[in-house]
């Protein structure tokens, strides 16, 4: 009896720990088998907040290798990044789980080498980076709206293996983010793999190298390589920082490099008051959306410069061209510039105006949150609350459908609740 009651509370805690980690999880979980690996595997999916908002648009992925150590920490960083500051595009996040450490230090680790720590433990990276690039990648591209555009990030041992499927299969992903990479292993036997390969690498990536505060890591060796060599479809950088240690550079590293990586996307404010015409931004996120290969709405502070310069030049007739310019060739942000119009012509000509824009193009964009809540903003300043008031609702029910954050569910809550009153 005792050891059945000491089985049931060890089985009661256990399920208590499962449903604490579910609750605390990001994203979404996926289980499937892998006929190429002949085992299950685990992945974490995290859409941008606004993925259901905007059916035209598509997103580049990034994905993170240790996947359960790291995800949260980049996600956090991701949202402040792409939601909150619109520095990068939004991204969809993949995390790959692992399946326990020995295993993990075998498919990171180069073929023909063995992992650290553990000689009988021979490589297995071939066999992972077949899965990535024939299981996981279609995977991901078939369910999702993904752009053509794929990172890898790695740190430690990781990085290696960033590296090292570089070196194996160039195409498989856009960009390379190798973090504090363990180039050390087997005496520096990746290096010399490298030796005759980088230079006959025959299409366009990028690769972002960084190391913390540490010693013998090897990568010095490597970024000699590239610098005597200068392969000529690899634009790499590398960035030491010397006041982190091994595991904080990896978060570190990541935020910048992911934002190096998307450099063309954010314009600052000091540029953007200097803007002599608006087609100029328009031209400018055209090709910034080529050179990532993706389609998605453009930060809120470009839209606003440009909608902008028409009221401060007395210009408003030109509105409609420009707005058939934006259809045609940012067609992911025109309910954005959309909404910034009505806001202006809210400020300078009258609220009904503002209403009138909007509800000219309801039909097409009663999918976004955002614009149910511009047009329920616009009854509210004519004072046509009970139709602000059922539009709200509207509002709500699309972010429930949606699974809006919570942050959404409280602002039109907030609005609903102000209207009864």
């Amino acid at each position: 009896m005792t050891f059945l009651r000491t089985l049931c509370f060890i089985t009661l805690l256990f399920n208590m720990s499962l449903q604490t980690s579910s609750a605390n999880m990001l994203g979404k979980r996926l289980t499937f088998d892998s006929p190429l690996l002949s085992e299950t595997r685990e992945i974490q999916v995290l859409l941008p907040e606004g993925y259901n908002s905007n059916p035209k648009a598509h997103y580049p992925v990034i994905y993170l290798l240790d996947g359960d150590y790291i995800f949260n920490s980049a996600a956090g960083i991701l949202d402040l990044m792409a939601n909150k500051g619109q520095l990068i595009p939004d991204v969809i996040l993949v995390g790959i789980a692992d399946k326990g450490t020995d295993k993990y230090r075998q498919y990171m680790t180069p073929a023909g080498l063995t992992a650290p720590l553990k000689k009988e433990d021979a490589g297995r990276a071939d066999m992972f980076l077949a899965y990535l690039k024939d299981e996981l990648k279609p995977y991901i591209t078939s369910t999702y709206r993904t752009s053509n555009n794929h990172i890898l990030f790695g740190h430690s041992i990781a990085g290696l293996f960033v590296l090292n499927s570089m070196l194996e299969s160039p195409t498989t992903f856009n960009t390379y983010l190798s973090s504090s990479p363990s180039l050390w292993l087997n005496d520096h036997a990746f290096v010399k793999k490298a030796e005759g390969v980088v230079k006959k690498i025959n299409t366009q990536l990028n690769l972002y190298l960084s190391l913390g505060d540490e010693t013998r890591m090897g990568q010095y060796r490597f970024i000699d390589l590239l610098d005597d060599q200068q392969p000529t479809n690899i634009n790499w950088s590398f960035t030491h920082y010397p006041d982190e240690n091994h595991n904080s550079v990896a978060m570190i590293s990541f935020r910048n490099s992911i934002k190096s990586a998307f450099s063309c996307w954010y314009i600052n404010e000091k540029v953007l008051h200097k803007i002599e015409n608006p087609n100029s931004i328009v031209a400018q996120y055209q090709s910034c959306l080529a050179l990532l290969n993706t389609e998605q709405a453009i930060p809120t502070p470009s839209i606003k410069a440009a909608v902008r310069y028409f009221y401060l030049h007395k210009e408003e007739d030109k509105i409609d061209d420009f707005l058939q310019q934006v259809k045609q060739k940012l067609p992911a942000s025109e309910s954005a510039f959309l909404m910034m119009f009505a806001s202006y012509a809210g400020h300078f000509e009258s609220p009904k105006a503002q209403l009138n824009l909007l509800l000219d193009n309801a039909e097409r964009f009663n999918h976004s949150i955002e614009y149910v809540k511009a047009i329920a903003v616009a009854y509210e300043k004519l004072g046509e609350d009970k139709k602000a008031f059922s539009t709200y609702q509207n509002a709500l029910t699309l972010a429930k459908e949606q699974k809006a954050n919570q942050w959404q569910l409280n602002i039109i809550n907030a609005k609903l609740l102000q209207l009864t009153k």
